[in-house]
């Protein structure tokens, strides 16, 4: 990969914006911890020193995607939800569209969940996460009677897609179905959850 001269001049947050772009640019080739804040700095055109205005280190800077990530799935799952009526059927359209945002925004799912930052450090990457399972703790609560039944219920099904997605993304389903399993194909096994989950 070859790296544009450091010549650029950003206003304030476009140079924000430039460096987490530059940074999933990176991100795709050399995955979550491959590649250095100076590497991201050169990609996306400014000085080593530039990204210090807005992000202490590089960590700093995944914690931003990471939330940005979170948000993009958090908007995704909501609109799928939307689309239905019945609380089973917005169980299946939330665990699809949770896999389509694993394949259509691989670079935000890789860096979400295999970034290696202490997350527990980062305010707005918990309160984003918070903000997305939300979505599905909520859909659980309709089925449930008690908060403690729907966590678990949530958790359960938050569980089962992340470990599709993460199979589907290692090329594991492939190698059983003998073809790249793509997400539609993944709706019965969803179904079968909702529906031993009544």
């Amino acid at each position: 990969m070859s790296f544009r001269k450091p010549t650029k001049s950003y206003h304030h947050g476009h140079l924000k914006t430039a460096l987490k772009k530059a940074a999933l640019k990176l991100v795709r080739h050399k995955g979550p911890r491959g590649f250095s804040l100076n590497e991201a700095s050169r990609l996306a055109g400014v000085t080593a020193a530039a990204p210090y205005r807005h992000f202490a280190d590089k960590d700093t800077l995944l914690a931003g995607i990471i939330s940005d990530g979170y948000a993009i799935l958090a908007r995704e799952v909501r609109e799928a939800v939307q689309k239905v009526s019945r609380v089973q059927e917005q169980m299946v359209e939330a665990g699809t569209a949770y896999l389509r945002f694993s394949v259509n925004h691989a670079d935000y799912f890789s860096l979400m969940f295999n970034s290696g930052i202490d997350k527990s450090k980062y305010p707005q990457v918990q309160h984003s996460a918070h903000d997305a399972f939300s979505i599905i703790l909520g859909l659980a609560q309709k089925s449930e009677f008690t908060m403690e039944a729907a966590h678990a219920r949530a958790l359960s099904a938050w569980a089962l897609v992340h470990g599709l997605a993460t199979l589907n993304a290692d090329g594991a389903l492939a190698e059983i179905a003998d073809q790249k399993q793509n997400v539609e194909g993944l709706r019965p096994v969803l179904w079968d959850f909702v529906i031993r989950h009544k």
